[in-house]
């Protein structure tokens, strides 16, 4: 009974580390590969995935037609891929640039590698052409610094998902999706607002990705490029005597970084905006904006508009000094010259003033120290 049970702790104990030692110990082996693909004559995306961490891959895909037996090469692009962190979805988009396509069968082909070894390999079959309408159209597509809009109308009633995608090169920097929109029979706008920020003066691609379920599960692809603007307007002034104010509304994912330069010129009677004469320039910097955001910047004059008829120019100036927006309007005062000098002077610290039923120089103290006085005196007689 000793024996046999020596025996199997022998046996446990030699079979249990050669197991181990046998599985392949996490990061070994490169798990990355094409999760989904999709592609028409107008752009391409393919996911990846992977279950670990993995840096300095390629991605390479053709676009291919079928001729005979063969196939004929019609574009091919190369994507450096980075990294792809673990557990997690890259997507990398691109477009094809076909003139005069032919209606007939294409195909997606994508290689992931690593180096010269081949990860993963796929392939998507397409038809250009084809008499089978879909129950969607794309009327327009509007891609700018705020955001994409896409305009759909139905042909049949429908559900469907729209992905919006913002393209950077090949890689999608921003991607949300609203699921099961419908149309019935009337047209309509579907629109998504960018939830990141965007670099003035950089150009960008915007894409909507639609999948209809039903009767069978199809996609609708547009897409359009825009150059990143940082933008704003004004949508409020307010002026008078003694000031100004602007309120400006951002209208660009792009740091809108500019100021407004509030001008003052004299209009005499029989002057023209011409020879007008300026009387004070007041330069104030905008607080950073976003789109829909809003900002209310207020300035002082430095002294009070005299009595007459002045031109309030305001100019609102960008990121890079360019004039986005420039407003006019008029300021008519009605303070007389000897009223302001007054005025002034009323403010000058150190000055009595004498309140408003009250006696000129009359202060507090002395009335406190009268009425002490009195009731002294009335104490010595009681």
């Amino acid at each position: 009974m000793k024996a046999a049970f020596f025996l199997l702790i022998f046996y446990l104990v030699s079979v249990l580390p050669a197991s181990a030692a046998g599985s392949s110990p996490a990061g070994t082996a490169s798990t990355a590969r094409i999760a989904e693909l999709y592609s028409d004559l107008e752009s391409f995306d393919v996911t990846l995935y992977s279950d670990q961490p993995e840096e300095d891959l390629s991605l390479e895909v053709l676009l291919v037609r079928p001729e005979g037996v063969n196939e004929k090469t019609l574009s091919r692009q190369v994507f450096s891929v980075g990294s792809i962190p673990a557990n997690d979805r890259v997507m990398k988009v691109g477009l094809w640039n076909i003139r005069n396509p032919e209606r007939g069968a294409y195909a997606l082909k994508a290689r992931l590698l690593a180096g010269e070894e081949i990860l993963s390999e796929a392939k998507y079959d397409f038809v250009y052409g084809s008499n089978s309408a879909s129950r969607l159209q794309v009327n327009d597509l509007v891609a700018n610094s705020q955001g994409i809009s896409v305009a759909l109308s139905p042909k049949e009633a429908s559900l469907f998902d729209i992905e919006y995608m913002l393209v950077d090169n090949s890689n999608v920097s921003y991607v949300t999706k609203t699921e099961k929109l419908s149309l019935t029979s009337v047209p309509d706008v579907f629109s998504a607002a960018w939830g990141t920020l965007l670099e003035n003066n950089k150009d960008y691609v915007g894409r909507v990705k639609i999948q209809v379920y039903s009767p069978e599960k199809e996609f609708i692809t547009s897409t359009e490029s825009f150059t990143a603007r940082d933008d704003a307007e004004i949508t409020d002034i307010f002026q008078d005597e003694t000031g100004a104010s602007a309120t400006v509304f951002g209208r660009s994912q792009v740091p809108f970084k500019g100021s407004l330069v509030f001008s003052v010129y004299e209009l005499t009677e029989n002057s023209g905006k011409g020879n007008s004469s300026l009387v004070e320039s007041v330069k104030e910097r905008v607080p950073v904006l976003l789109n829909n955001d809003d900002e209310t910047i207020e300035v002082a004059w430095s002294q009070r508009l005299p009595k007459g008829v002045y031109r309030l120019e305001i100019e609102f100036l960008g990121n890079d000094g360019d004039i986005i927006e420039r407003r006019e309007t008029i300021i008519e005062s009605d303070l007389s010259q000897a009223s302001n000098v007054s005025a002034v002077n009323n403010s000058t610290p150190g000055t009595e003033a004498s309140s408003e039923n009250g006696i000129p120089g009359f202060s507090a103290i002395a009335l406190i120290s009268g009425l002490a006085a009195i009731f002294i005196l009335l104490r010595k007689q009681s």
